[in-house]
Parts: structure tokens; C-alpha cells; sequence
């Protein structure tokens, strides 16, 4: 069973990874497909928003029907979908085509988390914290390769040639998943009783108002991640006066931190408080990010690199407590709801920001950002755990 478990925790994370190599894929492609389509910025960013919708408003209809489906149907099927979009866009000189290609790829894309951590979380109950902290450890290096290998791509055989490649490994994965992932047997539905129904009900109160809680205080902690996945490198470039490959390459900074740090802080978390390293997570979030608006420009790399390790710890360890509350019967259609309200915030950051930048100043975006993240502190404390999940009895993935 533990073999079977690191098998499965090796092929997760590494579909993690190849989720967010597709979820960066379009905003790199973009200024190709601005020059050949001769597109305005406004319709560039349109289509951005396409996958962008999609991706972040789905989850938690990946989820639920994943209570219908099983997982692994749904896994499956999200890797096809993205990747015959991406194949498709590659072929098609219509631009209303290419915004239906960019709203399936994200459709596809929205399958993933929902269901994939889930699985872990079942699989390895003492141990949750540590390996969600190495799933996103996958999810970190996917952020960090993906943009480097379709630059590439694209500079060696231009964007059309490039997004065929790389469909295929989804493609692979896709079949990979299939004969790798147990298939599951879909709940049998209860008698209905109207006196059983109504204590359901107050102990569903119970139950899911921690859930709501975490989700309210989740939204706020993850605002500094999902601001400067949208905004950073525009930060960079015209709020720093950078070269576009020094804010690149600063850009990647924010990742890097990640390949560590997730693994890192959710073994602590397995042996302290999850709160508690949440709360600290938050602290150093904030602080970093606040840093990062007045740190010189030579030393921008540190406060940025700070900042991608709490932004990352941050993920991993939230998922972990977020799996501890919830039911097990509940989780794929609870981390749905979860990952569908972290990502919808993506969707109306960067045109904020833009704002702010255009009639204020760069920095004061970053500055709104890092004041109000430490408010989800007290939201985390008053998140009620049982006692069996203030502490836990580690179980270390070998």
C-alpha cells in the first residue's frame, strides 16, 4: 500500500506540474498571437480572460461531478480536453474559434485540482501536510519549466508548431491516469427520513461552517499570489523600468521557492498546529510583499524569493487543513469550491491593478494587497479543528 502510494503521489504531482505548464502556456503565447492575428491589447487580454473564466469558475463543477463520474474519468478527460484545445489552436486562422479553443483549454485545465488532491489527501491522512507540500512541490516546477520550455519551443518553431508538441504529453498523462488512478464506485444514495434529514441538517452546520471559514480566510491569504501572477511582470518591466528578460527571470524568482518550500512547511505542519504555521506563513507573506514595493532594484531577487516560499507553504499547508475539517465523502465537491473561489479572484486582479497602477503609482496595488492579507489571521484561528487534527501522528512519505 505504501509503494502503491508513492506511485501515486510521483504521477500526481507530476500531472500537477503539467496543469500549470498549460495554465502559463497562453499568457506566453500571447504577444505571437497578437502579431499574427494583428489583435489590439484589449482583444489580447480578452482572450486571455477566456481561459481565464474557465479555469477559475469550473473547479467546483469538476468536483461535483466527480461524485458522479469518479475521479479518474474526470481527470482523464480534463488532460484531453486542454490538449485537443491547444492541438486546435494551432490549426485554426478564426478568431471567434480561437476564443472557444482558449475557453475549452481552461475547461480542461479546471478538472485538475478538484480531484487530484483529494486522492492524496486520502491516501496519506497522518502524513497530509508534508505530501501536499511535495504535490506542490510538482505544481512549483511545472511554473518554473513550463514558461522556459514553450519559449523555447516557440522561438525554435514559432507558437503553431510548439502548442501541437505540447499537447502531446497531456495526452499521454491523459492515458497514464487511466490505467493508473483505481476507478471508484459511485455512493449509494440513503433512505430518505425527514427526522434523520433535519439532525443532518444542524450537524451539516457544524460540520461545514469551519469549511466556510477556511474558505473566507483562504481568499484573502491567496490575494498576494494570484496579484503578482497577474501583475508582477508588468510591475517589473514598467513600475522598475527592467529589461522584459531581467522581469522574466525575476519573475521565475517567485516560483523557485516553491520547489521547497510547500514540502517544507507542511511537515512542520504535520507536527505543530496547522494554524499556527498558517498564521506565520501569512505574516511573512505580507511582509515580503510589502518588501518587494521598496527593496532596490539589485536586491529584489530576496524579498521575492521570501515571498514565493510563504505564497507556496501557504498552498500546501491550507490544503492540508482544509482536508483535515472536511468529510471524506465531501472532498473533491469542498476542494472545488475552494480552488473555484482561490482562482475567481484572478479574473478581476490584474484589470484592479492596472487601474490602480494608471491612476495612482505601481507599488500602492502591492501595498492594498499586503494589509489586507493579514486580516485571514483571524479568520485561521477561529477555524474549530477536533482534536484528533490539532496534531497528528506523522506518517513520513519515503
Amino acid at each position: 500500500m505504501q509503494e502503491k502510494g508513492k506511485a501515486q503521489l510521483r504521477l500526481l504531482a507530476t500531472s500537477h506540474g503539467l496543469n500549470h505548464v498549460y495554465q502559463l502556456l497562453t499568457p506566453v503565447i500571447i504577444p505571437e498571437i497578437t502579431s499574427d492575428y494583428a489583435l489590439s491589447d484589449t482583444t489580447a487580454g480578452l482572450l486571455l480572460a477566456c481561459f481565464a473564466v474557465s479555469y477559475a469558475l469550473l473547479p467546483v463543477l469538476a468536483g461535483y461531478l466527480s461524485t458522479i463520474l469518479g475521479r479518474r474519468r474526470i481527470l482523464t478527460l480534463g488532460f484531453v480536453t486542454s490538449s485537443l484545445a491547444f492541438a486546435a489552436m494551432a490549426v485554426t486562422d478564426n478568431i471567434a474559434v480561437l476564443a472557444l479553443l482558449f475557453f475549452m483549454a481552461g475547461v480542461g485545465g479546471a478538472t485538475y485540482h478538484p480531484n487530484g488532491v483529494p486522492i492524496l489527501a486520502e491516501i496519506y491522512p497522518a502524513s497530509r501536510g508534508r505530501t501536499l507540500g511535495l504535490h506542490q512541490t510538482g505544481g512549483a516546477l511545472g511554473s518554473v519549466i513550463g514558461p522556459l520550455a514553450t519559449g523555447a519551443l516557440v522561438l525554435g518553431f514559432t507558437w503553431r508548431p510548439a502548442l501541437v508538441v505540447l499537447a502531446v504529453p497531456g495526452l499521454v498523462l491523459a492515458a497514464t491516469l487511466w490505467f493508473k488512478i483505481p476507478s471508484e464506485q459511485t455512493p449509494k444514495k440513503t433512505e430518505s427520513d425527514p427526522v434523520r434529514n433535519s439532525a443532518r441538517a444542524k450537524v451539516d452546520w457544524k460540520t461545514y461552517a469551519p469549511i466556510a471559514v477556511f474558505f473566507a480566510a483562504a481568499y484573502l491569504y491567496v490575494l498576494g499570489l494570484r496579484g503578482t501572477d497577474a501583475f508582477a511582470a508588468q510591475y517589473f518591466v514598467y513600475g522598475r523600468g527592467m529589461e522584459f528578460i531581467t522581469a522574466s527571470i525575476l519573475f521565475s524568482t517567485l516560483k523557485v521557492a516553491g520547489l521547497f518550500s510547500a514540502p517544507l512547511c507542511g511537515w512542520l505542519s504535520d507536527r505543530y498546529n496547522r494554524k499556527k504555521v498558517l498564521a506565520a506563513l501569512v505574516i511573512v507573506e505580507s511582509a515580503s510583499l510589502y518588501a518587494i514595493t521598496i527593496t532596490p532594484t539589485m536586491l529584489l531577487a530576496i524579498p521575492c524569493i521570501i515571498f514565493g516560499f510563504a505564497a507556496f507553504g501557504l498552498l500546501g499547508v491550507g490544503e492540508a487543513l482544509l482536508a483535515d475539517i472536511t468529510p471524506p465523502d465531501q472532498l473533491s465537491k469542498v476542494f472545488g469550491w475552494n480552488f473555484t473561489l482561490s482562482f475567481s479572484s484572478s479574473i478581476i486582479l490584474a484589470p484592479a491593478l492596472g487601474f490602480i497602477s494608471d491612476n495612482y503609482t505601481f507599488n500602492l496595488g502591492f501595498l492594498l494587497l499586503s494589509a489586507i492579507m493579514p486580516l485571514s489571521i483571524l479568520l485561521i484561528l477561529k477555524i474549530k479543528t477536533k482534536p484528533t487534527q490539532q496534531k497528528q501522528c506523522p506518517r513520513l512519505v519515503k
